[in-house]
């Protein structure tokens, strides 16, 4: 394989983005044909992607790109700025798709860096890309100057809490949130 470039998002990666979140939410995976019944809710996605004020935007998104094509995503923040973003983000996806998100529990706060959504198209998995881009957010979150970067995975998902403990995370919480039961897992500077 040829170099993999991590770069920040742009207007232009609106669709990975948009599948990235989808990923993650375990609604369709980032390589599948999406399902007609989807496609309206992909497309209010990819518009999101544009808007600052939202949790999913370009602006907080990085995108792995090999031979010019991308093909993973992981889209990251500040925990401060979280309670705002959550609220425009999950009011606009309820209005706009039914998908009411609202009651779940706050996934991060302040003095956290959160990494939030991490997808990363099949063909190219084992090939070390999500820890480019992991380690791409971990230096993004301390040049912010945070020390403290979370994550959540769901229990079931055995292989990719050791995944994220090789890149030094460790459990520190149950949550339930969408409808699941996930582990919160920090790293430390």
């Amino acid at each position: 394989m040829t170099d993999i470039i991590i770069r920040p998002a742009t207007e232009n990666d609106a669709p990975i983005i948009a599948r990235c979140v989808l990923a993650a939410m375990e609604i369709v995976d980032i390589d599948t044909i999406v399902p007609s019944e989807m496609h309206t809710a992909v497309k209010n996605l990819e518009v999101a992607t544009l808007d600052d004020a939202r949790l999913y935007s370009c602006k907080n998104s990085l995108i792995a790109e090999v031979n010019g094509d991308a093909v993973g995503c992981l889209i990251s923040y500040c925990g401060d700025d979280y309670a705002t973003l959550r609220k425009r983000t999950f009011d606009i996806l309820y209005e706009e798709s039914g998908l009411d998100l609202r009651n779940n529990p706050m996934e991060t706060g302040p003095g956290e860096y959160y990494l939030d959504c991490m997808a990363i198209k099949s063909k190219f998995r084992g090939k070390s890309i999500g820890h480019l881009l992991m380690r791409k957010a971990i230096e993004n979150g301390k040049i912010l100057g945070y020390k403290h970067f979370t994550l959540l995975v769901e229990k079931s998902h055995n292989r990719l809490q050791e995944y994220y403990a090789q890149l030094g995370f460790s459990p520190i919480e149950k949550i339930v949130a969408f409808g699941s039961e996930y582990t919160k897992m920090e790293y430390k500077l």
